[in-house]
């Protein structure tokens, strides 16, 4: 018999035509980043292991996503593509792409216009661009959020149904909107922090808006919301400077909140394991290990453990009783119990460009039962084992002809790893 919680998420994955084998949203199934398998390979590169790549028309650092026979990408063109000439503002266009999953075959292009005044491509938003924002789906229909030109979906054919704007603001210091949205029963939850100080609640059938929550301090988080089943219930976990909450996604409500020792920005999402709530610091360099539950503020009766250490952009992944992540070109493993380092170790390099500034990996870590799967904005991957022991099982070269950045997070289905870069979408798959 299923336990309650369970029952509440299966309960959401049997309104959808998905199956278990899809990666629907931002770092897959629940947003932890895991599959248990069929397994995949350890080594690949242009010769090896590589069943397509499809040229992009544009850059981007969003992750693909995978329903069914489809994978959905986005980029952008117009503007922004080279840092020395950016271009018009005015001319930039975003893109969703459906390709064939088994031939890497473009199957239809969605092209929107950009409406409203866009942040200029200048400062830390060249390293990400202007398609950073994963897109979710159910199967029947994408949605994507394309900054100030709103959140959209299309149906499989890659018809339109509906638009809607969910804000038209910009960060400080400007640099741009990233936050990917995720589905929960029959809406799509978005933190348009970024782009309105709130997070927003959309009718997927629709594209009304539901409920939203506004607060001036809902500002510099560029993480995606995370589901978190309970025995009453779903909620949504998010976390912003200096605050995490839950909510209840069907009335709109925060059911419990605590402060958080992240003061400047919410990069990295939250992971979930066993009941507690894992947040890693960007710059700040602070840690939070929090037990999900109870109501109101539960600012310290909460907490697990605190520490110093941070993750930089990227999400950590959890495995075991570990999470792993890499920042400034070190690997990380850290134990989840009392959030002491299990190891730090610097990952071999083969060298090659960086995409911008030194050491600005945006990928996050994957899993796939216990290998775990770390590109690096060159290009070069990883296959690490999950365990105590720093173990590299492959150490894999940049793909011949590609000297852009690998900023995002792969997706993981039937044993086939996707990976996009600005110029490229990779299929690797085993011989």
């Amino acid at each position: 018999m299923l336990r309650p919680a369970i029952a509440v998420l299966a309960a959401l994955l049997l309104t959808s035509v998905t199956t278990a084998n899809d990666w629907t949203r931002f770092r897959g199934p629940g947003g932890a980043g895991v599959v248990e398998g069929p397994d995949i390979p350890t080594s690949w590169s242009s010769s090896e292991n590589l069943k397509w790549r499809t040229p992009l028309p544009g850059k981007g650092s969003s992750s693909p996503v995978v329903a069914g026979d489809r994978v959905y990408v986005t980029c952008y063109t117009g503007y922004g593509e080279q840092l020395e000439e950016p271009g018009n503002p005015e001319d930039l266009v975003r893109h969703l792409i459906a390709l064939d999953k088994q031939s890497g075959r473009e199957l239809w292009r969605a092209s929107i216009a950009s409406e409203g005044k866009q942040d200029p491509y200048r400062g830390f938003l060249t390293q990400h661009g202007y398609a950073s924002s994963t897109p979710v789906t159910d199967g029947d229909a994408v949605y994507v959020l394309f900054g100030k030109s709103g959140l959209l979906a299309f149906d499989r054919d890659g018809k339109q149904l509906w638009q809607v704007d969910v804000g038209q603001q910009s960060d400080p210091a400007q640099w741009g909107d990233a936050s990917s949205p995720i589905l929960a029963g029959n809406l799509v939850i978005v933190d348009a922090g970024i782009l309105g100080n709130r997070f927003v609640a959309i009718d997927k059938q629709t594209g009304d808006v539901v409920w939203e929550i506004k607060d001036p301090s809902f500002t510099n988080s560029w993480a995606t919301p995370v589901e978190h089943p309970t025995d009453d219930g779903l909620q949504v976990l998010v976390h912003v400077p200096k605050k995490v909450m839950a909510i209840d996604p069907q009335q709109g409500q925060v059911v419990w909140s605590a402060a958080s020792p992240l003061e400047d920005a919410a990069c990295g999402s939250i992971v979930t394991h066993d009941g507690v709530a894992y947040l890693m610091g960007s710059r700040a360099g602070r840690a939070l290990a929090l037990r999900c539950g109870g109501s109101g503020d539960v600012t310290g009766a909460n907490t697990v453990w605190s520490r110093a250490m941070r993750s930089g952009i990227a999400t950590p992944v959890i495995v075991g009783e570990n999470m792993y992540w890499q920042s400034g070109g070190i690997f990380y493993a850290a134990d989840l119990k009392t959030g002491e380092y299990v190891y730090r170790e610097r990952l071999p390099r083969l060298g090659g460009p960086t995409g911008g500034f030194p050491n600005a990996d945006y990928s996050s870590a994957i899993a796939v039962g216990e290998k775990i799967v770390q590109f690096t904005r060159n290009g070069e991957s990883y296959v690490i084992a999950a365990g105590d022991e720093f173990e590299v099982l492959g150490h894999n070269p940049a793909f011949d002809g590609d000297s852009s950045a690998f900023s995002a997070t792969p997706a993981v289905s039937d044993g086939e790893l996707f990976v996009r870069s600005d110029e490229f979408l990779y299929c690797i798959s085993a011989d």
